[in-house]
């Protein structure tokens, strides 16, 4: 039975709780409302006349809300949800939706990702628009605000409304200029430590916490010479076409057109393959597809997740046959590399 008082009730201002939940500062849940400063603060007040109760003090550091709007809090996400997904469309229809998606991604992934991502997303859904930007340190808090609707990023610790979804082992390949003295010959392990390399690293991250190639390498005491350490895959790429340097990255840049007649990719040396399968790294971690909860039942975001995981994946090589579970290759992307 419904209430008289969920009758009286502006599902607006459920909208606006939200918001300032979320914002933590009126002027700026203002302007995600698009609304004047004095509007929201009416608006702030019949919240506090609805739940009796004074829902934020304010402080030099923006608002800080009561117990009860922390309860409401907990409750709000998926109540509007719901609610959203009602007044919306039950179906989805990828050729015909027109709307935008924001992902936040290193830069080195996007040189991978982006080309066959939105080629197929011309094809098949010709509206969408793709947004995208680095991660940055508060990632997670732009996910719950709905300011980003996808991450991919090495999920270290997530909260408990990020869900995290692992991506598919990618083998890395060792990258060299075109006619290289090693690019056509089987690379062994002296070869592969006897030129300088470059290595990649995923900004926010500490890059020594990021190369488990190297991490492998000294736990059998041997090292690679460090030519240049970069974020960026285009500036790599510009070096190795000049130098022999050697650069591990994961399987897809040299496939994917963009650099194919400047790079070849080559397999890692066998004796390095084994030396990772048999050898414990703390610098295995996962690199992840990651969302806010909010978005689990939305048919668009679900559709976007899966094109994403395709993409993310489509890229990886099988080098050798799929070892025992105990011995997975680890994670190309987290290799970033290198």
């Amino acid at each position: 039975m419904i209430s008289r008082k969920l009758i009286r009730t502006d599902l607006n201002l459920l909208v606006a709780l939200q918001i300032l939940l979320e914002e933590r500062n009126v002027t700026r849940a203002a302007e995600r409302l698009s609304v004047s400063q004095p509007a929201l603060s009416k608006t702030l007040q019949k919240l506090r006349d609805s739940f009796e109760d004074e829902l934020f003090t304010r402080t030099a550091h923006g608002l800080v809300p009561t117990p009860r709007a922390e309860e409401l809090g907990a409750e709000l996400p998926n109540l509007l949800e719901t609610v959203e997904r009602v007044l919306g469309s039950s179906d989805f229809i990828p050729e015909t939706f027109a709307g935008s998606f924001k992902l936040l991604l290193p830069p080195i992934l996007c040189e991978s990702l982006l080309p066959s991502l939105v080629a197929e997303l011309q094809e098949v859904a010709p509206n969408i628009q793709v947004i995208t930007g680095e991660v940055p340190a508060d990632y997670q808090d732009q996910l719950k605000k709905g300011e980003a609707d996808f991450v991919v990023f090495v999920a270290l610790e997530t909260e408990r409304d990020i869900h995290a979804e692992p991506i598919a082992a990618i083998a890395p390949r060792c990258y060299m200029r075109v006619n290289h003295p090693l690019a056509d010959k089987e690379m062994s392990l002296q070869d592969f430590l006897a030129y300088a390399h470059l290595r990649l690293y995923l900004p926010g991250l500490n890059r020594e916490n990021t190369s488990m190639v190297d991490d492998v390498l000294g736990q059998y005491g041997v090292h690679r010479s460090i030519a240049l350490e970069t974020t960026q895959f285009a500036a790599a790429v510009g070096v190795l076409t000049r130098t022999d340097a050697l650069l591990v990255a994961n399987a897809g840049f040299q496939e994917g057109g963009l650099y194919s007649e400047r790079i070849v990719g080559c397999e890692m040396p066998a004796e390095l393959q084994r030396m990772i399968r048999n050898t414990h790294s703390s610098n295995r971690g996962k690199m992840s597809l990651m969302r806010h909860t909010r978005t689990s039942r939305s048919a668009p975001h679900q559709w976007m997740r899966a094109m994403l995981m395709k993409h993310l994946t489509s890229s990886a090589e099988i080098v050798e046959p799929p070892p025992k579970p105990q011995e997975l290759i680890p994670d190309g992307t987290t290799v970033g590399a290198g």
